[in-house]
């Protein structure tokens, strides 16, 4: 949610993007289990059913997200003053402990074929079922980043994440079939199915780190709390600058802070002064909430130790 040059989307055309993601994903999700549970049955192959398990999970994942991004754009109400979106960072850590189930799976699944190799049947069609996963697959990260970087939505971005990593497995599934049925190397199949699965593991620890950030109330990214302070110091009449405070509301910044200003000043010419400068720091983050309090320079407070 840094600043940007780009043209600010509209409240509507912001909700309207991250729902059309989320009914993609699921869309997607659930064509992908269909396409490989065919797959799966004519081949046998178990780096196809290591990709068919993570499409199943898919599934449940894109149901998360697309309850989450829902849930999150409800507007604020008596019981949630500060909105909803926090439901992003939860559906992202739900995310990321269904992928980490789905590479315990797999993991498991390729164990049992190293003890027991076998054969893929009908190569060419488990090629074919895995192509088709990896064009379609490929298409909606792109739509989803797009969506991710537009309207920064937390749910959407994650489930990039997630879907970009399908892409490589995809892509891997491909390679073992081919290999498989092209040479006698049968452990070629459990040996991708097992590589599958400690990548996925990864991609999931990283959206769970980043969810959590979001649920546990990290500071915003440090070039932007830089970019607020100096905005708010480049005021001709805000003498100081304390105390400032961020945290990440799943769809927009959360900042507080207080400025130092003449201790004669008037409460009216004080309050003029940090429309000010909350309008200006609006112009670079149209949805960051901000609280400022005003204070006289020279008196002595306590001060946040963290700064």
């Amino acid at each position: 949610m840094t600043g940007t040059k780009k043209k600010e989307l509209s409240k509507a055309q912001r909700e309207s993007l991250i729902k059309t993601a989320s009914y993609a994903s699921l869309t997607m999700a659930i064509s992908l289990v269909a396409l490989k549970v065919w797959g799966w049955r004519a081949t046998d192959s178990i780096a196809l059913l290591s990709s068919l398990a993570d499409s199943v999970l898919d599934v449940l994942a894109s149901g998360v997200t697309f309850w989450a991004v829902r849930y999150s754009l409800s507007p604020a109400d008596a019981e949630h003053r500060f909105g909803h979106g926090k439901s992003e960072g939860l559906a992202a850590l739900l995310q990321a402990l269904i992928i980490a189930a789905s590479a315990t799976y797999v993991g498991f699944e390729a164990v049992k074929r190293f003890m027991l190799p076998q054969a893929i049947k009908a190569p060419e069609l488990g090629l074919s079922v895995m192509l088709i996963a990896m064009a379609a697959t490929i298409l909606l990260v792109g739509f989803q980043r797009y969506v991710g970087r537009r309207a920064g939505s937390v749910a959407i971005s994650a489930d990039a994440v997630h879907y970009q990593s399908d892409v490589l497995v995809n892509l891997g599934v491909g390679l073992a079939i081919v290999i498989t049925s092209w040479t006698s190397w049968a452990l070629v199949d459990p040996v991708v199915g097992l590589v599958i699965a400690l990548f996925i593991l990864r991609s999931a620890w990283g959206i769970g780190r980043r969810s959590l950030e979001i649920l546990l109330d990290h500071e915003i990214p440090i070039v932007d709390r830089q970019k607020i302070r100096q905005i708010s110091l480049e005021h001709p009449e805000v003498l100081g600058f304390h105390d400032m405070k961020t945290r990440f509301g799943g769809n927009h910044y959360i900042v507080q802070f207080h400025l130092e200003l003449e201790p004669d000043i008037s409460l009216l010419r004080s309050h003029a002064i940090l429309d000010d400068v909350e309008d200006t720091i609006l112009s670079l983050y149209p949805r960051c909430e901000i609280i400022i309090h005003a204070d006289p320079l020279g008196v002595h407070e306590r001060r946040d130790r963290f700064e």
